[in-house]
């Protein structure tokens, strides 16, 4: 009995420290006995155990109601539409060297050797080369900037043109389109005040005989100019016998030009005092439309309009 209780506080310490270690091991085979689940509530236990519910959907809440998402929308080009000045385009002044053009009335386009071909309208863009003189004034010398044109060099008056500075590649198409609008409206103008000054004209009793005085008299300032240009590249004999027809022009254009006065005083005499039975082309409905309609169009293209 020396050693019964040191013998009994020894068993009991090793049975109850192997209860504790025993006991966690043990679990899955009484769990597989009794039919019963002993392992503690936790997270990875509720994880591997499905709810025997399905979760209820999540309610937006009222403070926030949910909104659907705006549809995105591609760029707009109206958003850049910056006016033309902004982009360094320009109406070329005796300065600037202009790189692009529009024609802003129907004009007669020429080969290179003079040969006239036809007309293209008011309108019609073309790509500037150079400036050359001819015996019809200074004329642009281009490319015409139309569906299926060819890279030919044309010859169109300068008179009928428009020339810009900069690059009409960094127009819009809502610009091109806009310019292009408004020169063949003016086009358009232009050529329907010329047929009704035309008809007012041919109520003048005088017109004929002005127009052909007219006609004469421009003439022979062409032909003055042409004869210039020739004399001044001549040398010698040649250029001795082109003054002398050059002083022969100047006297008989001196006759001429009193010719003409004579007869435009007499159109324009007649033409004041029966002003009132002349149309004006200005009250033209068609022009008044077409005008409203430039009108309309000059803000889009800012700084390139006449």
């Amino acid at each position: 009995m020396k050693f019964f209780w040191p013998i009994y506080l020894s068993s009991l310490f090793i049975g109850t420290a192997g209860v504790y270690v025993a006991a966690p091991m043990a679990r899955p085979y009484v769990s597989g006995i009794f039919g019963k689940n002993t392992s503690r509530s936790s997270p990875a236990g509720k994880s591997a155990v499905p709810s025997a519910q399905p979760a209820k959907p999540r309610l937006p809440s009222a403070e926030a109601p949910s909104q659907p998402a705006p549809p995105v929308s591609a760029p707009s080009e109206e958003s850049d539409d910056t006016p033309p000045v902004l982009k360094g385009i320009n109406l070329a002044s005796r300065e600037d060297k202009p790189t692009w053009g529009v024609t802003h009335q129907r004009t007669s386009y020429y080969k290179t050797n003079g040969a006239r071909l036809g007309h293209v309208q008011g309108g019609t863009l073309i790509s500037f080369k150079d400036m050359r003189p001819s015996s019809k004034g200074m004329m642009v010398a281009c490319q015409l900037l139309t569906d299926g044109s060819s890279n030919d060099v044309y010859l169109v008056s300068s008179k009928d043109v428009c020339l810009f500075t900069g690059s009409y590649a960094q127009l819009t198409s809502r610009q091109i389109d806009a310019l292009k609008t408004y020169y063949t409206l003016n086009g358009k103008i232009s050529q329907r005040k010329t047929e009704l000054l035309q008809v007012s004209a041919s109520k003048n009793p005088f017109f004929t005989a002005y127009n052909a005085a007219y006609t004469v008299y421009t003439a022979q300032i062409d032909k003055a100019k042409e004869l210039t240009v020739q004399r001044d590249r001549a040398t010698g004999a040649e250029k001795s016998s082109l003054e002398d027809q050059l002083r022969e022009m100047k006297m008989a254009e001196t006759r001429l030009k009193a010719e003409y006065e004579e007869e435009h005083l007499k159109f324009r005499t007649w033409k004041e005092q029966h002003a009132s039975e002349l149309a004006k082309p200005e009250n033209d409905p068609d022009v008044k439309k077409w005008t409203q309609e430039m009108g309309e169009l000059r803000s889009r293209i800012a700084g390139l309009a006449l």
